[in-house]
């Protein structure tokens, strides 16, 4: 079990870590800046994330940090949360930044951004206006890097979401039968999620129907129906940590086109898997797969997989594109997915870190796709 003690001591070598990155720039300062929906680094050195609005994290040090918010109303339980005492919530929190900027180095020559492609404009101009002769330097790529290759202590949470995840999708399975709609198969899995004390990865992805294949999209009022293909795309996070994973099922009988996609499915995932080992470059993971799903005749309409973490579609790894060598700790998932009229939405996705000798599967959930009715 994970305690507020080991989240401290992982803060403060994380903290530590980007100190350091900024000191091989040359960095007087640092900046972190987190917009909603794209904070990780922000939760990299907090484990905390507003409901609402922006966040900034000032450094002077490895041990002088300090964060605002746009409201004070989590403030008490960042405090907690992070380990951190100096927490301010402003509607407006950009004099505040510049005031904490000024604080820890009143003659900054260049402060260390992480997130400045994001940071908004009148933000910059304040900054620049408070240190004019100061360079703003992005160091964002270098802290990102710290996040590549997970610790075993990010393994064992996203460990924890991946058995959260497979238990959300073995309860469901045994709920699903023709009647319900998608947006009650959807309420199900949240709640199945949530029980287990795990907030929600990302809006879970429920697609039923063979006749409108689509990659993606938000549940509807549409009830299942016998012989529907039903396409579950969720994850669950737990401390932060996001797993993400995709299991197919029928209801009833499946038909020949779902079973001949099904086989192709089956094939490029076994494709890619052979391919996850130290010293491979990802996107020979992604040709592995779409080799096999291409010489079926099909289109795979998306890449075969990304990165996990504090996020799920924005982690490094991207398979299709990344040259770079997989290394051990790099968390990722696989999903080859085919969406074809007659077999419906079919995918299979898994999450898994890769190992010294190979890899580990972190989701394990049946996958056998008929479900009786």
């Amino acid at each position: 079990m994970i305690t507020t003690q080991d989240w401290y001591r992982e803060l403060g070598e994380r903290r530590h870590a980007i100190w350091q990155v900024a000191q091989g720039g040359g960095c007087d300062l640092v900046l972190i800046y987190g917009g909603w929906g794209h904070a990780e680094p922000f939760r990299y050195v907090t484990n905390f994330v507003p409901v609402l609005g922006d966040a900034y994290a000032i450094a002077g040090g490895a041990q002088q940090w300090a964060c605002v918010l746009n409201f004070s109303w989590q403030v008490i339980e960042a405090r907690a949360i992070s380990g951190l005492d100096d927490w301010y919530g402003q509607f407006n929190p950009v004099p505040k930044v510049v005031d904490l900027l000024h604080a820890a180095a009143p003659h900054a020559k260049r402060i260390g951004v992480v997130g400045l492609h994001r940071l908004p404009y009148p933000t910059y101009q304040s900054i620049k206006a408070a240190f004019p002769t100061a360079e703003l330097l992005d160091i964002g790529t270098a802290v990102g890097k710290l996040r590549w290759r997970k610790s075993a202590f990010e393994v064992q949470l996203l460990g924890e979401a991946a058995r959260i995840t497979d238990m959300a999708f073995e309860a469901i399975r045994e709920e699903l039968k023709p009647g319900l709609t998608e947006f009650e198969v959807a309420a199900r899995l949240n709640y199945h999620i949530q029980r287990q004390g795990a907030d929600l990865s990302f809006a879970g992805t429920v697609v039923g129907g063979n006749d409108h294949p689509i990659p993606i999209r938000m549940p509807t009022e549409r009830p299942l129906q016998v012989g529907d293909s039903v396409m579950i795309d969720i994850g669950a996070s737990y401390q932060g940590y996001q797993a993400d994973a995709t299991r197919t099922y029928v209801l009833g009988e499946p038909n020949a086109d779902q079973l001949r996609v099904w086989d192709v499915i089956l094939r490029a995932y076994d494709a890619a898997f052979e391919r996850i080992r130290p010293g491979v470059p990802c996107i020979d993971v992604h040709r592995a797969a779409v080799a096999v799903i291409e010489a079926a005749g099909y289109t795979l309409a998306h890449r075969i997989g990304h990165g996990i973490g504090l996020a799920t579609s924005f982690e490094y790894p991207s398979l299709d594109t990344e040259p770079a060598p997989l290394e051990p700790g790099n968390t990722i998932c696989i999903e080859p997915g085919i969406y074809v009229a007659g077999a419906g939405n079919m995918k299979l996705e898994d999450d898994v870190v890769v190992t010294a000798d190979g890899y580990q599967l972190l989701t394990r959930c049946p996958r056998e796709i008929a479900i009786p009715v």
